[in-house]
């Protein structure tokens, strides 16, 4: 599309919606003095900024906190909506633990590196690496002085596993043969959702869950059309969130199938991509 339409989708914004890893975070998972300085003046403008993340909302505390967001951000890849304000959720849409239980036992089973994220923390299968994702992000909370996330083993009969509100389970290291596994797993059991956010990785949470429906659900919250949203994103589970918005931006280190969802591509995470998207097509 040409330069002056997407401007002129620009001038229609109000409210800008960004994924985080990939997208806002570059690569040493940190937002950029430059990206933080035009969201900024976004805001400053009376544009509303959020975030939409596969992420929970615990692991976005210190990023809302950074960036002074005022409204009501996605979280868990749409499966809750949280107020940073209030502490409230608005929306949530937990994974019924009596369909996640014989999806685990397949992971288990098979030895795949899963992950239970609930209110009650995190729970991993024996030999996990993706936990130590988690541990780096209690890390910085440490430092910030946030609270900690839980991070437990698998108990043998999954009876602490699965306490509290699931948002979702993690499946990572595998094989596109195995990813393909869990798919028809997951549609066996019924009642679940999955998508990716990088490779190797499956999401997995309730039936119906995107991080479309959430931008969807926000945007019903705050009073928005689709015209005044502008969506930021890098990888397939952003593609759900690109169809809800007027301004849909792929990051120059997006997927090929992300950049054909969009109607601009920015520069890449690292590059301070969406500062200058902002400043291009919305400032």
């Amino acid at each position: 599309m040409r330069e002056e339409a997407v401007r002129n989708a620009g001038q229609a914004v109000r409210l800008i919606v960004c994924d985080l890893d990939g997208t806002l975070l570059n690569s040493r998972k940190r937002i950029s003095s430059e990206n933080r300085a035009a969201l900024r003046e976004a805001q400053a403008k009376g544009i509303a900024v959020t975030l939409c993340s596969g992420r929970v909302h615990t692991m976005l505390e210190a990023y809302t906190r950074l960036l002074d967001i005022r409204c009501p951000v996605v979280t868990a890849n749409g499966a809750v909506i949280f107020d940073p304000r209030t502490g409230e959720m608005p929306y949530r849409n937990f994974a019924d633990r009596e369909r996640v239980y014989p999806l685990l036992r397949f992971c288990l089973d098979r030895a795949f590196d899963s992950i239970v994220v609930s209110s009650e923390g995190c729970r991993y299968s024996p030999g996990s690496n993706r936990i130590a994702r988690f541990e780096q992000y209690n890390e910085i909370a440490g430092r910030d002085k946030l609270p900690l996330l839980s991070l437990r083993r698998f108990d043998p009969d999954f009876r602490e596993t699965l306490r509290g509100d699931i948002y979702k389970v993690l499946v990572s290291g595998l094989s596109p043969e195995e990813q393909a596994q869990v798919e028809e797993q997951v549609r066996s059991i019924g009642n679940l959702s999955v998508t990716s956010s990088e490779e190797g990785l499956m999401d997995i949470g309730a039936f119906g869950i995107n991080k479309g429906q959430g931008v969807r659900i926000l945007a019903d919250l705050l009073g928005l059309e689709k015209r005044e949203i502008c969506v930021m994103g890098d990888y397939h589970n952003d593609i759900p969130m690109f169809e809800c918005a007027g301004l849909p931006i792929a990051m120059g280190n997006a997927s090929d199938a992300v950049k054909r969802s969009a109607l601009a591509v920015t520069a890449a995470n690292d590059d301070d991509g969406v500062a200058l998207a902002v400043r291009r097509y919305i400032l």
